[in-house]
């Protein structure tokens, strides 16, 4: 092991900007689908040297159409049959809600939110978070579930012709998240990750004024519901999120991941927002790591997390460092072992 953790408190003076120190790395090891099964132990062998300031855990989430779980119903589909049924997101899943006319009884078929041994696992690894700050991790808040119950073609379309209905079903969605938030803080959790692709690479996946109307109440309820448990909101948002930045912030999200790279302006980002939030920044996953020799990465990082101090860190604290993204298949383990000891090492430079 290079070093040891972080202490919670200095993790927690990083997040609230109340005093500067060493930068805390969490979602450093984020691994992508396919890294585990390419590498195996060889993979945990290199994660093993590089700890995490922040422990994460996360509850079994309901499955899409078929329950992973003894009870059937823990899922988010409501048909018992989806065969043949409109595929979206590169034909991965399907359309679980493909006429409007069965939202009654997609709703009367909603996933428990308190699905007993859900959070077991949760329960059964607390031992090894020691005295780090907790982090629960909770994927697709609002956009992001919606877009997975209706598909994003007949999302976009719902923006227009169906607010209402969306409203409805983005309701109940904020009421099962905030179950999620209850059961992270009746275990003692100091924060709730969530992840909403807001983004694309040059703008939003909606207009300022849909988010407004729709998904904005929802995000001001959940926060104030974290805050009310004395947690912070941490939020993941792939794309360029420039112009919502405001919003999320006026909302109560406290920490943003990750200022995505080639999207989002890492120095104008940092002076205009920095003094209102706090940046949990990644590392490039989409072009340095796959594609540079071990030489490559390590200049590359050492430079990106200078970079990333330079602009971003304040003398009171805000910035926090991870990987962009999830690191994926084609990376070379070589390139992951120097992006974690570059991240580990450097990251105490403060300017």
């Amino acid at each position: 092991m290079v070093r040891e953790p972080l202490s919670k408190a200095a993790v927690v003076n990083t997040i609230e900007r109340k005093g500067g120190g060493p930068v805390p790395l969490v979602l450093h090891k984020w691994w992508g689908n396919g890294l585990r099964e390419k590498y195996g132990a060889a993979l945990d062998r290199v994660a093993a040297n590089y700890p995490d300031d922040i422990f994460l855990s996360h509850p079994v989430a309901p499955a899409m159409t078929v329950s992973g779980t003894a009870n059937p119903n823990y899922r988010w589909g409501h048909r018992s049959d989806y065969r043949g049924a409109e595929s979206h997101s590169i034909g991965e899943n399907v359309v679980l809600l493909p006429e409007w006319d069965e939202l009654d009884w997609f709703l009367a078929d909603f996933p428990n939110p308190r699905e007993p041994g859900s959070f077991d696992k949760v329960r059964a690894s607390l031992p090894a978070a020691g005295g780090r700050y907790k982090l629960g991790m909770w994927w697709h808040l609002f956009h992001e579930r919606l877009w997975m119950i209706r598909g994003m073609e007949n999302l976009m379309v719902d923006y227009f012709e169906e607010m209402e209905r969306l409203k409805i079903l983005g309701r109940r969605i904020l009421e099962f998240n905030k179950a999620m938030v209850d059961q992270f803080a009746e275990l003692g959790f100091d924060a709730f990750f969530s992840s909403d692709d807001l983004g694309h690479q040059a703008g939003l996946m909606m207009s300022p004024e849909v988010f407004q109307e729709l998904y904005y109440p929802l995000y001001e309820e959940l926060a104030a519901h974290i805050h009310g448990q004395g947690m912070h909101f941490f939020l993941h948002s792939c794309g360029d999120n420039t112009a919502l930045m405001d919003e999320l912030i006026r909302a109560g999200v406290d920490v943003f991941h990750p200022v995505q790279k080639g999207c989002m302006d890492e120095r104008a980002t940092a002076a205009r927002f920095g003094e209102r939030i706090s940046f949990l920044a990644g590392v490039d996953v989409q072009h340095l790591l796959p594609e540079g020799t071990v030489a490559e990465v390590r200049a590359g990082v050492r430079a990106g997390v200078r970079e990333l101090i330079d602009h971003m860190a304040r003398p009171d604290g805000g910035l926090l460092l991870a990987a962009g993204n999830g690191i994926m298949p084609d990376t070379p383990l070589e390139n992951i072992d120097a992006m974690l000891d570059e991240m580990a090492l450097y990251r105490a430079v403060r300017r």
